[in-house]
């Protein structure tokens, strides 16, 4: 990851499962609990060893997240937006994170807003959701 870089993604699909762990090993993913994702987020944390101890631990793997028990993908994306920010904008990580990908959710004029009001100032939708720069 070069100094300009720093991405972050941001898992709200309860289904993603198996393919959390390709993310994780490329960039720092926050994903929501539930019957398909926990135990992916386990086996990874158990046999994933840092680099060093000195490593940065929010450069790569997984940070897990409740969701609340009837609380839409986009209403936990909207909750978990400012918690990924504080963990890894300027205030807490350099560099700060250059871009957010996330998996699971449609981006909305909501969504759009609640992420600009991070710094993104490019948003365009993907297959899967949506990623922002700054």
């Amino acid at each position: 990851m070069t100094a300009q870089n720093n991405k972050v993604g941001i898992v709200v699909d309860r289904n993603f499962g198996s393919r959390i762990p390709e993310l994780a090993r490329l960039f720092h993913v926050w994903v929501v609990e539930s019957p398909r994702n926990t135990p992916v987020i386990q086996q990874f944390w158990e046999t994933t060893e840092r680099a060093s101890p000195e490593a940065d631990p929010f450069e790569d793997g997984i940070t897990s997240f409740e969701a609340e028990e009837m609380e839409s993908a986009q209403e936990m994306c909207e909750r978990i937006a400012e918690d990924v920010d504080n963990h890894h904008g300027e205030f807490a990580h350099d560099p700060p994170w250059s871009e957010i990908e996330v998996y699971g959710v449609s981006l909305d004029e909501h969504l759009r807003k609640v992420f600009e009001e991070l710094g993104a100032t490019l948003i365009s939708p993907t297959s899967d959701g949506f990623i922002c720069r700054r």
